[in-house]
């Protein structure tokens, strides 16, 4: 029973021993060791932890929100967060409290131009501009509200502009690059998109871009060389999205090259199991090479996922009729011809 006794008391011992050196071991962030809320916010803005910061800002703007800038930080923090209803409503607060923040008020115009509201944006962005000199940043967002708005010449203006104040600013040249491509202006797409790659040299959506822009010109061989190295970016990227995949396929698809896009496309659908298009264009090049039950599996998951789409069950159709399905291929081009019919009753 002694011997029992110690040997337990000898584990209790070495348990507060062990969670005295946890104890001692972990250290709370930076800014948790600052004596205000407001110094403890900035602390954690500063580290780039946006939620901490929200959280401490809007505590520390409920004690004094008219004396510092606490709202101003809040918002700052909600809008690295995407959080960008509540950055809005932090950012509108403070732009009240101080009328003559220039800061306060470009803040609130990129917001709410994330929120798609170019409207309230542009009326925010000619009250910052009339107390200080906007930057490049706020150029672009203000081309990019009337992008929003459907107004590419004005959306092209304020993005020449931008380029114009920060000739370094790659995201500006890739949003002016994509302005251009909307407007048919495809050599000078080319040349935007040119001048990302030469600022950022991995930048994926430039490379696939400048791509469709040598395809629209007619120079298939640029563009089937630059989709491969957007291709190549991509595989190289840890967190990329299904475009680059499904632009080269569908270019090396519609070059009747269907047995190069197989593969390419696949890993398109690998990326975005929901991609209708991935579906579709995967399904097509499987049917041009031979694979005709696989190419019917992957049209019949486009089919399904967007099953009001008129075409989709068009291009099922005529795969039905190639495999000898011809029943279910005389219901898909019923049902084909039933959308295509309610689409044309579509009020306009």
């Amino acid at each position: 029973m002694l011997v029992e006794r110690n040997g337990r008391a000898a584990t209790q011992a070495s348990l507060l021993i062990f969670v005295g050196l946890l104890a001692l071991a972990w250290e709370p962030p930076t800014w948790a060791q600052s004596t205000s809320l407001y110094d403890q916010g900035r602390a954690a803005f500063a580290a780039h932890h946006w939620e901490d910061a929200a959280s401490l800002m809007a505590r520390a703007a409920e004690h004094d929100s008219s004396s510092s800038d606490a709202l101003l930080f809040e918002g700052k923090a909600l809008a690295n967060l995407e959080r960008f209803p509540e950055a809005d409503a932090a950012l509108t607060r403070y732009s009240q409290l101080h009328p003559n923040s220039p800061e306060a008020l470009f803040m609130l115009g990129f917001v709410q131009q994330r929120e798609n509201k170019p409207r309230e944006s542009l009326t925010t962005y000619t009250a910052a501009a009339r107390l200080a000199t906007p930057r490049g940043d706020d150029l672009k967002i203000v081309g990019l509200d009337y992008v929003l708005l459907n107004d590419y010449p004005d959306a092209v203006h304020w993005l020449e502009k931008a380029v114009e104040f920060e000739p370094g600013n790659a995201d500006a040249w890739y949003s002016l690059g994509r302005c251009y491509y909307t407007q048919s202006s495809f050599r000078d797409a080319e040349r935007a998109f040119q001048k990302v790659l030469a600022l950022e040299a991995k930048n994926v959506k430039a490379a696939e871009n400048l791509a469709l822009a040598y395809d629209a010109e007619n120079r298939p061989a640029d563009a089937d060389r630059v989709f491969a190295m957007a291709v190549t970016l991509a595989r190289e990227t840890p967190h990329t999205d299904e475009w680059p995949y499904l632009n080269y396929g569908g270019f090396l698809l519609d070059h009747d090259r269907a047995a190069e896009a197989v593969p390419i496309l696949q890993q398109a659908v690998a990326i975005a199991p929901k991609c209708v298009a991935c579906h579709e264009k995967l399904g097509r090049a499987l049917g041009v090479t031979g694979s005709t039950k696989s190419g019917i599996a992957e049209l019949e998951e486009a089919a399904t996922l967007s099953p009001d789409e008129a075409r989709l069950h068009y291009e099922l159709g005529l795969a039905y009729r190639t495999a000898g399905m011809v029943n279910r291929a005389k219901a898909e081009f019923a049902t084909s011809e039933k959308l295509y019919g309610a689409k044309s009753k579509e009020p306009q």
